[in-house]
């Protein structure tokens, strides 16, 4: 059960307008694309768990009264994954959730719709820049599977031209291209939009050419990133 209930940010102020600072910001962006479980945020090195630039270096007080002040403030969730049954808002629920072993279940944290809309006023995101891209569960000895979503045709079959050039250890057949509109598309657990696009394919090893991976010029952020 709720420790206490979950108090909104100020009536009549949009979510775009809650002060935010820039560790609540990293906070935000580090649960931008998926829940992010606590315990990668106190991992030894958190920014290369969660795949972000700067490390705020929080202590474990400042990082459980910055997490439940979120929460009150209806910018984040903080439960228990994958059923989502307790939720935590304050700082002493949070620290007991970090620092208990790991059981099947465990907790993170994501962005309610007004978290994300904060994010987005901060961060200025062009979604029609993000794509999102990976492999798919295969059964055994079948074709390794692979999905995009992008906001048009176009800019899925752009990322799949990416992977056909990248010279990893797979390769895209074309012929297996299957495309869908998607109507809304759901880009993100908290973020839709009207209209996406998905294409499906499969691949095939290939040997890799570790050199033309390495000469792959790094892509440019859709958003702007926080800076610490």
């Amino acid at each position: 059960m709720p420790a206490s209930p979950r108090m909104p940010y100020p009536p009549g102020m949009p979510s775009e307008n809650v002060p935010v600072d820039v560790l609540d910001l990293w906070l935000l962006e580090a649960a931008l694309e998926l829940p992010t479980p606590l315990h990668l945020l106190v991992a030894s090195d958190p920014a290369a768990a969660l795949n972000m630039r700067d490390d705020p270096r929080f202590s474990h007080e400042e990082l459980c009264e910055r997490l439940a002040a979120l929460a009150e403030r209806d910018l984040i969730i903080v439960h228990e994954h994958p059923d989502g049954m307790e939720e935590l808002f304050t700082p002493d629920a949070i620290s007991k959730a970090l620092l208990r072993p790991r059981p099947r279940s465990f907790f993170v944290y994501e962005l309610t719709p007004s978290g994300g809309a904060l994010w987005e006023a901060q961060a200025q995101p062009d979604w029609g820049r993000y794509v999102n891209a990976g492999e798919e569960p295969s059964a055994n000895d079948a074709p390794e599977s692979w999905v995009i979503e992008a906001l048009s045709l176009d800019i899925a079959e752009a990322e799949f031209r990416f992977h056909e050039e990248l010279g990893d250890g797979n390769r895209p057949v074309p012929e297996s291209k299957l495309g869908e509109e998607l109507a809304p598309w759901n880009v993100t657990y908290w973020k839709t939009l009207p209209r996406g696009y998905r294409l499906r394919y499969t691949s095939v090893p290939r040997t890799p050419d570790p050199a033309r991976v390495a000469a792959t010029p790094r892509r440019a952020p859709w958003y702007t990133p926080v800076r610490l």
